[in-house]
């Protein structure tokens, strides 16, 4: 099963050097990396062009949501995945996604996903949980670094909602489950999502409060019984409201999930070195 990689990119060019690199150890038979760049004026294009196995383009786009609909369109594989130019791919992370892709019974697959720091320093692991309809209305339980999933999705014309600029992953997670995808948690860990200060992720209170007006968004579309008005200061304090009382529950389903600790065979500190030359050794930050 082919496995294409589609990677959004815009001025990350100090880091996506160790998410191409994260794609090329995986030591998979059959893939492709598609950068779709947003005319980036770093050196992002001079590190893409080091690497002729590369898929990509530089133009103009719409932001990343976007970005990542052109790369579905472009890709040819079997499963696609999505890595944002600034995360990174643990090694063995294609074969056993795809190993479970196998199974006509799951659509798509995803993980656990450990934080690092600007330097691949581990700082947090975040373990995830089984799949829930209406948890995904409110969360963002699927991590887009760990997600594989079936080509047949965008072939029925599922693509990432380009209203949206934080919420995107959360939504895509949703309307895949809201269509009766059949979605699989593997309790394992496929990548590792950077913190460096300029991540969309960071919390601001602007950022908090568009999060909630496109979750929102998100609830409206897929819940079928109550509509909010993003508008209106009490529906989103009701939304917020919402997420906050439904976090038992999702630690109730952490704490209920079948455990296999000997899946996270890797140690906390120790992290591939992408084929960087340095004085440490193979595997050690």
């Amino acid at each position: 099963m082919r496995i294409s990689v589609i990677t959004p990119s815009f001025n990350q060019g100090r880091f996506i050097e160790d998410a191409i690199r994260s794609v090329l150890i995986q030591d998979y038979p059959d893939f492709e990396h598609i950068v779709v760049d947003n005319c980036s004026s770093d050196n992002t294009l001079d590190i893409l062009k080091k690497y002729p196995h590369i898929r990509w383009i530089s133009e103009p786009d719409n932001g990343q949501s976007h970005a990542l609909n052109k790369g579905f369109r472009m890709a040819t594989g079997d499963i696609l995945a999505w890595l944002n130019c600034d995360d990174f791919y643990l090694p063995g992370s294609f074969h056993n996604a795809a190993g479970m892709l196998k199974d006509p019974a799951i659509d798509g697959v995803y993980s656990d996903l450990d934080f690092c720091d600007p330097d691949c320093r581990i700082t947090k692991h975040y373990r995830s949980h089984r799949p829930v309809k209406f948890l995904s209305l409110f969360h963002a339980f699927i991590s887009s670094e760990c997600f594989f999933f079936k080509r047949k999705v965008v072939d029925n014309r599922i693509f990432v909602r380009e209203d949206l600029h934080y919420c995107m992953d959360q939504e895509f997670a949703a309307n895949l489950l809201y269509h009766n995808y059949r979605l699989h948690y593997a309790k394992d860990c496929f990548a590792v999502f950077r913190w460096h200060g300029d991540n969309k992720s960071v919390d601001t209170p602007w950022r908090r409060s568009q999060r909630i007006v496109e979750g929102i968004r998100i609830f409206n579309r897929h819940n079928g019984l109550i509509r909010l008005d993003e508008e209106n200061q009490l529906h989103r304090r009701l939304y917020s409201l919402g997420r906050t009382l439904l976090k038992p529950y999702r630690s109730f389903l952490k704490a209920t999930t079948d455990i296999d600790d000997k899946i996270h065979h890797y140690k906390l500190g120790r992290w591939p070195s992408f084929g960087r030359a340095s004085g440490r050794s193979a595997g050690e930050i």
